[in-house]
């Protein structure tokens, strides 16, 4: 799936990105630093002298279609603030029924800022008890640093804990994102084609056997044809009975 994205700049949009993450439960992960985050600090955080709100979105309709007038659905937001030189921080989430494609969006999302923003590296400061967020960024293409002892400020514990200090450089999105490619089959979206391998038969192995297993294997033969009432049966050779009795009409 391709994404689009587009800075959010209207503040109403801003406002609505808000209430639907405070609809989701997700304003204490993607501000965990505040406690019970207010509407007017998610816009001073996100204020356009602060940086880049960046909106992903679905793909627009074709230009032929009915619905071309509607609006493409915000599936995530990053916001991309300036910290020093041409460094950028990095913060992004995810709306939950898109939480699945959140690798994909993210490297779309950085794509955009090496692309549009006078940036070298973005860099992000994860909590280390929010694995899953340090642990995403890994698999967006970050390199971890390192662990700054009581770097951040965690609401829910109440107490300041350690930050994962994590990078990514356009070189890094690029092996990352080439090594999945590979992976997926070469960018096609399926697996390479292996040649079937032939199946080894298997090994026969003969089993010895000994005169008393075929002696008491006729023996067992002979007692179930007794058994069934035709030891009287036609006989063309004597190996067919343990007694070598040689019979060829029936009953003599």
């Amino acid at each position: 799936m391709r994404f689009s994205y587009a800075p959010i700049v209207d503040q109403h949009a801003r406002n609505a990105v808000f209430e639907r993450m405070e609809a989701e439960g997700l304003t204490a992960s993607a501000m965990s630093s505040l406690h019970k985050p207010t509407l007017a600090q998610w816009q001073s955080i996100t204020a356009p002298e602060r940086g880049v709100l960046l909106g992903c979105y679905s793909p627009p309709p074709e230009p032929a279609s009915a619905c071309a007038s509607t609006p493409a659905p915000l599936l995530a937001c990053a916001m991309f603030s300036p910290r020093r030189g041409r460094v950028w921080e990095f913060d992004f989430t995810t709306f939950r029924q898109w939480a699945r494609l959140a690798v994909p969006m993210a490297h779309g999302g950085l794509s955009w800022a090496f692309a549009n923003l006078d940036c070298a590296a973005v860099m992000g400061l994860c909590p280390a008890p929010n694995r899953h967020a340090w642990r995403l960024a890994e698999a967006c293409g970050f390199r971890v640093l390192g662990r700054l002892p009581g770097a951040c400020l965690h609401t829910r514990k109440k107490t300041w804990v350690d930050g994962v200090l994590v990078l990514c450089t356009p070189q890094d999105l690029s092996a990352i994102i080439q090594h999945k490619e590979n992976v997926m089959g070469f960018g096609g979206g399926g697996t390479p084609d292996v040649p079937a391998v032939a199946p080894v038969p298997k090994q026969e192995v003969e089993k010895p056997v000994t005169e008393a297993a075929t002696a008491a294997r006729q023996n067992q033969k002979d007692k179930a044809a007794k058994a069934a009432g035709i030891n009287g049966s036609v006989y063309t050779s004597p190996l067919n009975r343990a007694d070598a009795t040689r019979k060829t009409l029936l009953g003599q």
